[in-house]
């Protein structure tokens, strides 16, 4: 069993949806792979979307770019994955600190990263990203964005448009993307998922990037949102979530 079998679990989680790829198909003598649909094909764009849901519209969104719930998805791991840009933090303790786009970054020691295909999937280039693939580095690039975390599981899989991050009576901060420069107050939102071909129980978190000029700050800086407002079309809302938030890589560690 390869390692990318283990990744297609972690998504199928975040989608509470059946998720394979071409080469595991093949792997196992499968030839289903030349009768799918063009809308079981999950590309990277679909990813998102369906990962940013939770909008008014999502049910329409997604429908458009043929992800569905009811269905098996694939991917080409080639297309979807970026391994070449993977790390291995199941080991590590920082003893120095690390910055990413002028914040404190809080490397997740003690996790395994997955990268995600996304080098020029956005037009204004890969600034964002930084110096990727040097995980070494603690400085910031110029145009960087910060990292953050986000944790989700199959019961809250419709996307990370929530209300998540409430820690007490009046803490809620409003309707907007949620996450966390802290690992750790991201985890408590993940649930254990089972791997169908290991047999063990891992983690899964969203390793994403944050663009500050869309990003609040609260409770002392744990939780940043993204507000999006009600009353928007769906398009108005796509175009702040392209430009403000982007997954980049998928977090599992072993329980």
């Amino acid at each position: 069993m390869t390692e990318s079998q283990v990744v297609l679990d972690a998504l199928s989680t975040l989608f509470s949806a059946v998720v394979t790829s071409i080469q595991s198909e093949k792997s196992q003598g499968s030839d289903s792979t030349d009768s799918l649909s063009a809308d079981q094909k999950l590309t990277i764009a679909t990813f998102m979307t369906a990962l940013i849901g939770g909008l008014p519209a999502l049910g329409a969104s997604l429908k458009k770019a043929g992800f569905s719930q009811t269905c098996k998805h694939i991917i080409d791991e080639e297309e979807f994955l970026d391994p070449d840009y993977d790390y291995d933090f199941t080991d590590v303790k920082d003893t120095q600190t690390f910055y990413r786009g002028g914040e404190v970054y809080e490397r997740p020691c003690g996790w395994k990263r997955y990268a995600l295909k996304v080098l020029d999937k956005y037009r204004d280039g890969n600034a964002w990203l930084g110096e990727r693939g040097h995980c070494t580095t603690t400085h910031s690039e110029d145009g960087e964005w910060p990292v953050a975390y986000h944790g989700t599981s199959r019961s809250g899989a419709r996307g990370i448009i929530t209300d998540q991050f409430k820690p007490g009576p009046g803490q809620k901060y409003g309707r907007g993307i949620y996450c966390t420069p802290y690992l750790s107050e991201a985890t408590p939102y993940t649930e254990p998922f089972s791997s169908t071909s290991k047999g063990r129980e891992y983690q899964v978190v969203l390793q994403i990037r944050v663009n500050p000029k869309y990003r609040e700050k609260h409770n002392k800086g744990k939780y940043w949102l993204v507000p999006i407002k009600e009353g928007l079309t769906e398009e108005e809302e796509q175009e702040i979530v392209d430009k403000a938030v982007r997954p980049y890589a998928i977090l599992m560690r072993r329980l």
